[in-house]
C-alpha cells in the first residue's frame, strides 16, 4: 500500500490551504464570479463515518480525507434518510423525507408531483449541470429529470466495458430504460429471473471475459472491482478518480458555473481492495465491541463479520489514496479556487448483530451516520459543527450557495456553518420501507428517529419482532448496547407520540386510496 507519510500530509493540507500548488492552472473563473461559484460533489456509496479515522475510529483509514478536512467544515453528526441507495440518495437529492418523497423500494422513484425538486431543475440553466453515477438505482433517480441535465454520462463510463447499446436507444427515457433493463432483461438483483436466460447468460460470460482480459493486460495487483454482481460493471478505482479529474476539468475550462455530481460506487460491496492492500491493518490488534445478534438479521458468524470489516476497511484507505490524488491535481489545476467541494455518502455499512452489508431491517448508526465535509473557496481553516444534520440538508443549501430560494416542498434546512441556524429540538429521520408499497399508508418500515442525544428505533409492522422500539442515549451509549425502552418510559413516550404524529401526517394524503 502506498502509505501516506508525514510529509504527504502536509503537502495535502498545505495545497488546499493555500492552493500553493498552481502550476499548469486551468482557465476558470476564479474568484470573479462569486455569485455563482462552482459546487462539486464526490459521493461515496456505502462510506460509513464510523469507519473513518476523521470521526475517531481506531484505524488509520483515511489520512487523506483527513488531511482536506483540516481546511474545510467537518459534520460529526450528519444522518443519511435512508440505510440503502435509492432511499439515502433520493432524500439527499429532493431535500425531503423518505415518507415524503416516496423512493423507499429498490430501484424505486420518486413521486411524479416531486420530480421538480431536484438540483438539476432548481439551480437551472445559471449553471452547467453534469451527472454521473456509477451505480444504476441514482441514475434512475436522475433519469426523472434528464431534461435538466446538460451532460448526463452512463453508469459505465470510465469502467472497463462500453455502454449497453440497448440503454442508447433510450437515451430520452432513461428511469425507463434503467427499470426495462435493470429489473427485467438484466436483473440487477441476484434473486431475480432474467427476462432473456439467453440474453443474460451471454451479457454476464462477455462481462467476465473482460475482466479477465483485463486482469492479465493492465492489472497485475488484483482482479478488478465489479459492482454488486447483478450489475457485472468491472472498473478500476484509479481510472474513475481520473475520470472525474477529467470531467472537473472540461467543465472548468468553458469558462461558466457548474454543478457536477460525482455517485462513485466504492466501497460498496463486493469488498475487493487491491492486493498491495490486502494485508493492511493485519494483526493490528484492533477488535469491534461484541454485540448481540439481532433477530431479523442472517446470524452470521462473529469471524465472518471481522473478515468482511478488515476487508471493507481495506478498501475505504484504497479509495482515501485516489481521493488524496484527485485533490492534489484539483489543486495543482485551480479547480477549487471558486469551488465548493462537498464529499460525503449514501449511507454506511454495518458489521454486526449477525449482519453484513445495508438495506436490509437494522437501522443502527455505522449505517445510518455518513461523512459530509465541505471546503468553500478560500476556505483556509478547519471548522467542526456537531449538531445533528441529515442529507435532505445538502439540497437547500446548495440553493442557498448559489443563490436560489428554497421551495416550499423541501423538508431540510440549510445548514450551519453556511448560513444556517442550530435547532437542538430538531428530530432527525432515517426509514427503510422496501416492503411497504410506495403508493399506500406507511404502515411496515423500520424508522430511526435521532433527536439531541436519544435515538429511537421503531419496528412498526413487523410481527417477528418481540421489542418493537428501542431507545439508545447515544452521548453514553455511542455502540447502541443498552436499550432504554423498558427503563426510561418519559422518553419513549415523548419520542414515540412525535413520530406517530408526523407519520399520522404524511398518511393522510394516501388513506383516501386505501
Amino acid at each position: 500500500m502506498s502509505q501516506i507519510s508525514r510529509r504527504d500530509f502536509l503537502k495535502i493540507a498545505s495545497a488546499i490551504a493555500g492552493g500553493t500548488l498552481v502550476s499548469e492552472k486551468l482557465p476558470s473563473l476564479q474568484l470573479e464570479d462569486k455569485e455563482h461559484p462552482n459546487i462539486i460533489i464526490i459521493l461515496c456509496d456505502a462510506f460509513s463515518a464510523r469507519h473513518l479515522s476523521l470521526y475517531g475510529y481506531p484505524r488509520l483509514t483515511t489520512p487523506n480525507i483527513d488531511a482536506f478536512a483540516q481546511y474545510s467544515t467537518v459534520f460529526h453528526n450528519h444522518y443519511s434518510g435512508g440505510n440503502y441507495t435509492t432511499t439515502g440518495t433520493a432524500s439527499m437529492l429532493t431535500g425531503m423525507i423518505p415518507w415524503k418523497h416516496r423512493a423507499i423500494n429498490y430501484g424505486g422513484l420518486v413521486r411524479s408531483e416531486y420530480v421538480h425538486v431536484n438540483p438539476y431543475t432548481l439551480l437551472g440553466s445559471d449553471y452547467h449541470r453534469f451527472a454521473f453515477s456509477q451505480n444504476p438505482w441514482p441514475d434512475r433517480l436522475m433519469g426523472q429529470y434528464y431534461k435538466d441535465i446538460d451532460r448526463f454520462l452512463h453508469p459505465s463510463s470510465y469502467s472497463l466495458m462500453e455502454a449497453n447499446p440497448l440503454l442508447r436507444m433510450f437515451e430520452n427515457d432513461r428511469a425507463l430504460a434503467s427499470i426495462a433493463m435493470d429489473d427485467f432483461l438484466l436483473p440487477a438483483q441476484n434473486n431475480s429471473i432474467a427476462g432473456s436466460p439467453v440474453f443474460g447468460y451471454l451479457n454476464k460470460s462477455h462481462v467476465l471475459n473482460i475482466a479477465n482480459n483485463q486482469k492479465r493486460v493492465r492489472y497485475p495487483k488484483g482482479f478488478p472491482e465489479i459492482m454488486d454482481p447483478g450489475y457485472l460493471i468491472p472498473y478500476l478505482n484509479e481510472d474513475i478518480y481520473s475520470g472525474v479529474y477529467s470531467e472537473l476539468s472540461q467543465l472548468e475550462s468553458e469558462n461558466s458555473p457548474y454543478f457536477a455530481y460525482f455517485h462513485l460506487y466504492s466501497p460498496h460491496f463486493p469488498y475487493k481492495p487491491r492486493n498491495d492492500y490486502r494485508t493492511l491493518f493485519r494483526d493490528d490488534g484492533y477488535k469491534p465491541v461484541s454485540k448481540p445478534v439481532h433477530p431479523l438479521s442472517a446470524g452470521l458468524h462473529e469471524d465472518f463479520m471481522l473478515g468482511q470489516r478488515d476487508l471493507y476497511d481495506r478498501q475505504i484507505a484504497q479509495i482515501d489514496e485516489e481521493f488524496g490524488k484527485l485533490i492534489l491535481r484539483l489543486n495543482e489545476s485551480g479547480i477549487l479556487e471558486n469551488s465548493y467541494l462537498i464529499f460525503t455518502a449514501d449511507h454506511g455499512e454495518l458489521f454486526e448483530r449477525g449482519f453484513v452489508g445495508h438495506g436490509f431491517h437494522l437501522m443502527y448508526e455505522p449505517v445510518l451516520r455518513i461523512p459530509l465535509i465541505i471546503r468553500a473557496p478560500g476556505q483556509t481553516k478547519r471548522e467542526d459543527i456537531h449538531a445533528l444534520t441529515s442529507n435532505i440538508d445538502i439540497l437547500p443549501t446548495l440553493l442557498s450557495i448559489a443563490g436560489k430560494n428554497k421551495v416550499s416542498e423541501i423538508d431540510g434546512s440549510i445548514l450551519p456553518g453556511f448560513g444556517g441556524e442550530i435547532n437542538e429540538d430538531r428530530p432527525v429521520f432515517s426509514v427503510v420501507a422496501v416492503d411497504n408499497s410506495a403508493f399506500a399508508p406507511l404502515k411496515k418500515a423500520v424508522i430511526s428517529m435521532r433527536k439531541r442525544s436519544y435515538k429511537l428505533i421503531a419496528y412498526l409492522g413487523y410481527d417477528n419482532v418481540e421489542q418493537v422500539f428501542e431507545l439508545y442515549d447515544l452521548e453514553n451509549d455511542p455502540d447502541e448496547l443498552i436499550n432504554l425502552a423498558t427503563k426510561d418510559s418519559n422518553t419513549l413516550s415523548a419520542m414515540k407520540a412525535e413520530l406517530f404524529a408526523y407519520l399520522d401526517e404524511t398518511n393522510r394524503p394516501f388513506m383516501k386510496k386505501y
